[in-house]
């Protein structure tokens, strides 16, 4: 990695690992948008940090979504998380997005959760999109 390269990779990995959620939730949906422009501009710069990304996705959906609040729509962390790993979901993961899937609070979280457990699926039978 050049040193270019690491600035940014160090300001995506402090929001990704900060104690605010709703800063973290931002990493998850600012590397959702780096990997949906790969099919335009051929890579995305936060694909180094790809297995740390999934980890955290996967340690949110792993707790209970947040509450409805003024400012905040039930469950907005396990959409984030989940849309990562639409992309990010490995077959180990199966049975943990399996579990978002039955307890979703809502059709948007559980659609999401859907795909990922489509892509979890896909893996594990080398299927493609």
């Amino acid at each position: 990695m050049n040193p270019d390269e690491a600035i940014p990779l160090q300001a995506f990995g402090a929001l990704l690992h900060s104690q605010n959620l709703g800063m973290v939730c931002r990493a998850l949906n600012m590397y959702q948008v780096a990997a949906a422009y790969t099919q335009v501009s051929g890579g995305n710069p936060l694909e180094p940090m790809a297995d740390e990304v999934r980890q955290v996705a996967l340690g949110i959906v792993s707790r209970p979504p947040v509450e409805e609040s003024e400012d905040v729509p039930v469950g907005f962390d396990h959409l984030s998380a989940l849309n990562v790993l639409t992309t990010l979901a490995e077959p180990e993961d199966a049975e943990l997005i399996a579990n978002v899937l039955e307890s979703a609070p809502n059709d948007q979280i559980r659609a999401v959760a859907s795909l990922a457990a489509d892509t979890a699926r896909r893996k594990a039978t080398g299927a493609s999109r």
